[in-house]
């Protein structure tokens, strides 16, 4: 017996040397990426506003919207009654509070959620802002695209909210977004993916698809629930690097499904309701000339509502790795952050010129109007963090910081 025992400690000696070790090699490459690894992990698990924390919109439940296309269930954790994330965008305007409220898809929330302690900071710093609470809210969804963000703003106007100030980020999805609809067979100006979204007659593979879906999701929280109720995770490296491992795996065929599902329901023939208005272009360039017109004249109505109220309203172009000139892309941002697909389809070559000359245009017409493009023209770190458009936490720091420089701008004497 006392054998065993013995042989039972060295043993158990092992696995403590082995998950020390684990843990310490884990922390000297995490990069710092502890803690916000932990913010994700436990995003579903409080509702603290000081806290803002990231959220997918791929892990939520969607429902269609009779005006803004499709929004958040709001039984989801986290998401307010109209279908946002995290608190309610009706709020009202006083003279020591100072409320901003993002629009745009899911690189506006994520500006909201990764950058707003930086917003927030930038802007106190500034006497005009210095003794006033900032209120940050968000209507931004992933996939949103003009004119959802001008029919947000119409429909919370009508309803009574008031904001100070509205940012509206915008401009990769005009461009992809648009381009996947006109792809899919559905007017470029209804909701990204409005096949899915409007709940047409589904086959029963397609049915399977939905199922599995939905399975995934399930799975993406049950795997977070239970990470999330060891005491000690949220202080391991090695155990927030585990849970991250096993989340993206699981992401990835959620990917893979909701691809397919997308795949299937284009090709399907489209009642009315799906595939909306006829729409035809001469060619790509015809294409891209008016996805970026119906964007500025979006733009240019949302300024007017905002006028109207008193509220100022801001636009910037939001930056993308494969705009060409924009930024060298290191190596860690060649590997995780570019496609050779995405650049080969030549959509962000072919849309942004013309974002950033009608976005001349625009300030030309009273807009307050930004190009952000450049912005990370001189940066070496790292930046973008996905294939997409979106950014790791010091890019969105970085944008919420030149939002913040224009808001300031706009107090000061001309």
């Amino acid at each position: 017996m006392p054998l065993l025992l013995k042989r039972l400690a060295v043993v158990a000696a092992a696995i403590a040397c082995a998950a020390g070790l684990l843990e310490i090699g884990t922390r000297l490459v995490d990069g710092g990426a502890r803690a916000e690894r932990a913010g994700r992990l436990f995003a579903s698990a409080a509702d603290d506003a000081e806290l803002p924390r990231a959220q997918a919109l791929e892990d939520q439940r969607i429902m269609a919207h009779p005006y803004f296309g499709y929004v958040v269930d709001p039984r989801s954790p986290g998401i307010n009654p109209y279908g946002f994330f995290r608190a309610s965008p009706l709020t009202t305007r006083s003279p020591d509070r100072y409320v901003v409220a993002f629009f745009g898809g899911s690189v506006a929330d994520q500006v909201f959620t990764l950058g707003q302690r930086a917003l927030i900071a930038a802007l106190r710093r500034d006497p005009a802002f210095a003794h006033r609470h900032i209120e940050v809210l968000s209507t931004a969804l992933g996939g949103y695209k003009q004119p959802q963000q001008l029919l947000v703003l119409a429909e919370l106007l009508a309803l009574g909210a008031q904001f100070d100030a509205v940012v509206n980020l915008d401009g990769f999805n005009e461009i992809d977004a648009a381009a996947d609809n006109v792809q899919d067979g559905v007017n470029p100006f209804y909701p990204h993916h409005w096949q899915v979204q409007a709940q047409h007659v589904l086959d029963r593979d397609q049915l399977r698809l939905v199922a599995r879906i939905e399975g995934i999701r399930e799975r993406r929280e049950a795997l977070r629930r239970q990470f999330a109720a060891w005491p000690a995770v949220g202080h391991s490296a090695f155990l927030l690097a585990l849970w991250e491992a096993l989340d993206r795996r699981e992401l990835a065929a959620l990917r893979r499904e909701t691809a397919a599902l997308d795949a299937a329901t284009a090709s399907q023939a489209k009642p009315p309701q799906v595939s909306g208005p006829p729409f035809a272009f001469a060619d790509p360039e015809a294409m891209f000339t008016e996805l970026v017109e119906v964007w500025a004249r979006a733009s240019l109505a949302m300024d007017s509502l905002c006028r109207g109220q008193g509220i100022e309203y801001l636009h910037f172009l939001q930056p993308n790795q494969y705009f060409e000139g924009s930024k060298v892309l290191n190596e860690t941002e060649r590997r995780i952050a570019w496609d050779a697909d995405v650049a080969a389809a030549g959509r962000v070559t072919a849309g942004y010129p013309l974002l950033v000359a009608r976005g001349r245009e625009l300030a030309g017409q009273g807009v307050d109007f930004h190009d952000l493009t450049m912005l990370f023209h001189d940066e070496a770190g790292d930046i973008y963090a996905d294939t997409c458009c979106h950014f790791t936490p010091r890019g969105a720091e970085r944008v919420a910081e030149a939002i913040a420089a224009a808001i300031i701008a706009r107090t000061r004497p001309q």
